[in-house]
């Protein structure tokens, strides 16, 4: 409902009771038949109130003409345990509320009809890019793969000091790159099967760290990690790395040059919970609930394949991942997985601490 729509309908609401009311004063005293019309009259305003504006605008008016009408009937009607305009008044909020109850309740089914379509709509839409971006992959990493060979032979022919060694080097980081994205799409389109083996939860990240260190250097950031020692983690550290990966790789996308990313992992019993904390801009207000849609990306050059596949990954081993803008600023990613042997459970909590942590 429109504003427009709402005023016009509260003038309506306001002079229907206002006409009912000024009956009741100024046709007083008046005959019983007369007084019966007027009490069902006043039934009107009350039913489009609950009608219009649900259980607030079915109480509402209902409150608005039992609190005009009643002095009137305890001056003349006597005190309320004899009053019958009591059992009327009654009547009056009876109506609006049941009206009101009603209305809302189907408003809510309504909405929830809605979102509920809208949902099966962006599904269907998501498979048919995903079938589409897979078919499309499976064609791109043959011919890919060749190109990337040929460099590679090129390349020994070519040593570093040689002047066109910088072609082929960009040649070859350029392959890799889209190599990535050709398995992230074939990986997105594609049950992702797990096997699972204890870890040290501080060599993954780590490693996670160091094969981004070119990243890092290039970003200016540091990326500081803390993990206790003897934490250890039962999933597989293939997947565990590829997740962990793609979320420092946001974080540090975002990260303004001498900012920070922490990375941190605690064994919380029932399960691993990682987090990575960046100091950026944090995640786009009111699209918190669409961060992990498959090609959902507020970057030019993004595919909105990483945070997708991170979520596919998460909920393969049992576990689940969450995005979260941090109260000082920045995002907040926590990944949680659980143990051997252990059903999912919730977890949380900032495991990194405001002071300096960890190694640089």
């Amino acid at each position: 409902m429109d504003k427009r729509t709402s005023w016009a309908r509260i003038l309506i609401l306001v002079l229907m009771a206002t006409f009912t009311l000024s009956l009741h004063y100024m046709l007083f005293p008046m005959p019983h038949w007369l007084h019966l019309l007027h009490r069902r009259l006043c039934y009107v305003p009350i039913l489009l109130g609950g009608l219009w504006f649900g259980l607030a605008g079915g109480f509402g008016v209902a409150l608005v003409i039992a609190s005009a009408t009643l002095p009137l009937a305890l001056m003349y009607h006597g005190p309320l345990w004899t009053n019958e305009d009591l059992i009327e008044i009654t009547f009056y909020f009876g109506l609006g509320i049941l009206t009101g109850v009603l209305v809302d309740k189907r408003e809510r089914e309504r909405l929830n009809a809605e979102r509920l379509q809208q949902q099966l709509e962006r599904s269907e839409r998501q498979a048919a890019l995903g079938r589409l971006a897979s078919g499309v992959a499976h064609e791109v990493r043959t011919p890919l793969g060749s190109i990337q060979g040929v460099a590679e032979i090129l390349a020994e022919d070519y040593p570093e000091d040689h002047p066109k060694r910088a072609f082929l080097d960009i040649l070859l980081a350029e392959a890799g790159r889209l190599k990535t994205v050709v398995e992230e799409f074939l990986d997105l389109g594609r049950p992702i099967s797990v096997e699972p083996a204890e870890f040290g939860a501080r060599d993954v990240v780590e490693s996670c760290r160091n094969s981004l260190m070119p990243m890092q250097e290039g970003a200016g950031a540091r990326v500081e990690v803390q993990v206790p020692p003897g934490c250890r983690v039962w999933a597989d550290g293939f997947r565990v790395h590829q997740a962990l990966t793609n979320l420092l790789r946001n974080a540090l996308q975002v990260s303004a040059r001498g900012g920070r990313v922490r990375m941190a992992a605690r064994d919380e019993g029932a399960g691993c919970l990682f987090v990575v904390e960046d100091e950026g801009p944090g995640l786009p207000p009111g699209e918190e609930g669409r961060l992990f849609e498959p090609f959902f990306t507020k970057r030019k050059d993004g595919t909105g394949l990483g945070l997708a596949l991170t979520r596919q990954i998460a909920e393969a081993h049992g576990g689940w991942v969450k995005g979260e803008t941090r109260p000082e600023g920045g995002a907040r990613f926590s990944l949680w997985l659980p143990g051997r042997g252990k059903a999912p459970a919730e977890a949380g909590g900032n495991l990194v601490p405001n002071g300096e942590a960890g190694e640089r």
